[in-house]
């Protein structure tokens, strides 16, 4: 126990041991006295570390040993037995009104009864809640003082109460109301906006049916977002503490073990933890409720490979295994490039079904999948340097066995291995210039990429209804044109030095390419040009020095790291990567969507899948974090079925002018090009952050199934049109829907 928090369990422990030793080592009146304080056997075994051994007794020090433990209690009940609130409310009393101190007098009558902890934290939210008033009123610095001191007593009270409840035993109805105290009682100590919208999105989800087939949906949508904001938190609490408590700690000598335990233990002090410890058993019941299990795969596929446990898949991205490995990473980014050697990355992170990461997981056949189970996360990490073979159920679970030579339940063949497929089909010679700047009737292949081709497919050919943004583009070859320029020789020159000595591991040398690209001087003739297709197109007014800047930034994500990495290992030539610039009209966007038109998972081209957001879609495929509100539908009715409501914290909102990578490696079989390429606003878009407590997306059931419905309908349409399942990505504005861009789906 010493190398944890002391808990209200500890206060019978104790006493347990006291009569333990007072009765020469009786064994039975230990266990006689911890039950009378209503801790058994079972539960001292229930502990996350376990109690499993017997007391001991040591008759030399019997008399020491009673002064000791004595002491100890004294201070165990100070700490969890109320001494400190008892004190506290004392001090304040005579500053608190009749019916604050009529609370108080309540949470003093709940306090010694057994399983109080839901009525006991109902209790110190209501006080709470009226403290701060009592406290903004408070005259002088001791007033406000014993108000400081009542107010940490009632949050402490409220924690131990939750510690001393065994919460694996409670309903998750309990659960659900235990949780709504917890989070208004941390958000009273924190004061946190993020924490506030969380609260009040539970507090309106305890008024509906949980009896309803989507209640568990939209509760782990909530939780999720709580829990993303309890990490956070803890995390930034963590880096503040533990730099001082290793300078301190190595400053007097403090034994090593004890110092990188110092902030953890502080943090598992404090009402965050609380939340935390409640999080799990209700995410776990929700869960079960919603009939998922505990795994959400994004690529399936059969994977065989040596354990390798690492922080962030980010650090790893630019390795090349020299043999088939199987990556247990805890934190994905959603803009990385899944390293060469690798058949399968497994993760406690979410990524979003549609994430240009998840897309090209699924076009190399590299299992991705996502573990919600803790303790089924760390039993996987046992495994480290050991061969797993792993696969997905038909259920879509993941199975997994130690070795090489198990079979796939799923039939699916050959396990993945890392592939890599030169492209010989690209050219790497430079394309012919045509202009420097294009109208959208002028694209075809070979002078653009797929995004500016595949929606000259659409042009006049649409539903009522549905719309496609004005566009012009500079065609490939204009960047290599203006890197000849005398004007831009030294920086040619400088890029071409340093991607000849990248070796491998180039990523600080991309930094200066892409440093050196953003410093490239226009054409006279390049500005002219574009000023003029502009006003043909009726796009918005933009400032030459922001366009300018923008279109260098996307030539420059050509030299991006994911972007490399990928085309070395899918063997794609570095010089034969060409890129247009899309330029677009912004949809001021109210909801974006992704919609795939055959089901990615599955492969079945009777189902489409889609992912819709507020605000851009950047949150959804950049996979900021947090999760879409997601829908499956068959084509033969579009009824949608909810997969999991939205909790992404942030939206994003922009206007003006879009330009947006258009590569002629978009679409190439077994090379993903989607998302490697990155896209820029001649003007910085606003980040919000959501409320989903008034959004008619996730309150209005009639309004949400004619807006999922309206979305399928422009996918069948569109696989129709062009003849292929497709991946779209979309825009509403009121009663208009948007393509911003489609292109064949790949991966199936």
């Amino acid at each position: 126990k010493l190398h944890n928090n002391t808990t209200p369990d500890d206060v019978a422990i104790c006493r347990a041991y006291l009569a333990f030793l007072r009765s020469n080592g009786d064994g039975n009146t230990f266990y006689r006295t911890l039950e009378a304080e209503g801790v058994t056997r079972a539960r001292l075994q229930s502990f996350e570390r376990p109690i499993k051994s017997e007391p001991s007794f040591y008759a030399d020090r019997k008399d020491v040993l009673i002064g000791e433990f004595e002491n100890f209690l004294k201070i165990l009940k100070s700490v969890h037995s109320g001494t400190d609130l008892d004190s506290a409310i004392a001090a304040a009393r005579g500053r608190l009104d009749g019916g604050m101190n009529q609370r108080l007098d309540t949470i003093l009558g709940i306090r010694g009864k057994v399983s109080s902890a839901l009525s006991m934290a109902r209790a110190v939210a209501e006080a709470r809640s009226n403290m701060a008033s009592i406290m903004a009123g408070a005259k002088d610095d001791a007033a406000l003082r014993d108000l400081l001191f009542l107010d940490l007593a009632l949050e402490d009270c409220l924690r131990s109460a939750v510690e001393r409840q065994n919460i694996s035993q409670l309903g998750l109805n309990e659960l659900t109301d235990l949780v709504l105290f917890a989070l208004q009682n941390l958000n009273f100590t924190v004061g946190s906006k993020e924490l506030s919208l969380c609260a009040g999105h539970w507090k309106k989800l305890q008024i509906l049916s949980r009896d309803e087939y989507e209640w568990p949906l939209h509760a782990l949508s909530v939780s999720d977002r709580i829990g993303r904001w309890v990490q956070d938190f803890t995390h930034v609490l963590y880096q503040h503490l533990q730099s001082k408590a290793e300078g301190l700690g190595e400053a007097f000598h403090a034994e090593k073990w004890t110092i990188p335990l110092f902030s953890e233990d502080v943090i598992r002090g404090g009402p965050a933890f609380v939340l935390s410890l409640l999080l799990r058993p209700l995410e776990r019941s929700l869960r079960e409720k919603a009939g998922l299990g505990g795994w959400q795969v994004v690529s399936a596929a059969h994977s065989v490979g040596r354990v390798s446990c690492i922080p962030r898949l980010h650090d790893v991205q630019s390795e090349r295994f020299a043999e088939p490995v199987v990556l247990i990473a805890d934190e994905v980014g959603g803009d990385e490039e899944i390293p060469e050697g690798a058949t399968a990355v497994l993760s406690c992170s979410t990524l979003d079904l549609v994430a240009h990461l998840a897309v090209r997981a699924r076009n190399a056949g590299v299992l991705f999948a996502t573990c919600f189970d803790a303790d089924e996360y760390r039993r996987l990490k046992t495994f480290a340097d050991k061969t797993l073979s792993l696969s997905v159920s038909p259920s879509g679970d993941l199975l997994y066995a130690e070795g090489a030579n198990n079979t796939d339940p799923g039939d699916r063949g050959e396990p993945s291995k890392a592939r890599k497929v030169s492209h010989p089909s690209i050219q790497p010679a430079t394309p012919p210039f045509v202009g420097w700047v294009i109208g959208q009737d002028e694209f075809e292949p070979g002078v653009v990429g797929g995004k500016s081709n595949n929606l000259n497919g659409l042009r006049g050919r649409l539903s009522n209804g549905i719309h496609l943004p004005n566009s012009i583009a500079l065609p490939f070859g204009i960047m290599e044109r203006v890197l000849t320029y005398e004007s831009n020789r030294r920086l040619r020159e400088d890029c071409e030095a340093l991607l000849a000595s990248g070796g491998d591991d180039p990523s600080s040398k991309l930094v200066a390419v892409r440093a050196n690209l953003l410093q490239l001087s226009a054409p006279p003739e390049l500005q002219a040009a574009l000023n003029e297709q502009w006003q043909r197109a009726g796009l918005p007014l933009a400032a030459w020095e922001s366009s300018w800047h923008a279109i260098r930034r996307v030539w420059a994500s050509k030299w991006n790291d994911r972007a490399y990495l990928s085309r070395r290992t899918r063997g794609v030539a570095h010089a034969s990567l060409h890129m247009a610039v899309l330029i677009q009209e912004v949809v001021p966007a109210e909801y974006a969507f992704v919609l795939h038109t055959a089901n990615p998972l599955t492969g079945n081209r009777n189902e489409l899948i889609a992912e819709v957001v507020m605000g851009m879609g950047e949150t959804l495929v950049g996979n900021y974090s947090g999760r879409a509100l997601g829908f499956l539908c068959d084509k033969s009715d579009l009824r949608p079925r909810i997969l999991c409501y939205p909790s992404k914290k942030v939206g994003i909102y922009g206007t003006g002018v879009i330009f947006r990578s258009d590569s002629n490696g978009e679409d190439l079989e077994d090379f993903a090009g989607a998302g490697l390429y990155d896209s820029y606003l001649a003007q910085e878009p606003e980040h919000r952050l959501l409320d989903y407590g008034d959004e008619k997306l996730v309150w209005d059931a009639a309004y949400r199934e004619q807006l999922l419905r309206r979305i399928a309908r422009i996918g069948v349409e569109v696989e129709r049109l062009l003849g292929a399942p497709q991946d779209i990505e979309g825009a509403v504005v009121g009663d208009r829907f948007y393509i911003v861009q489609t292109r064949p789906q790949v991966g199936l």
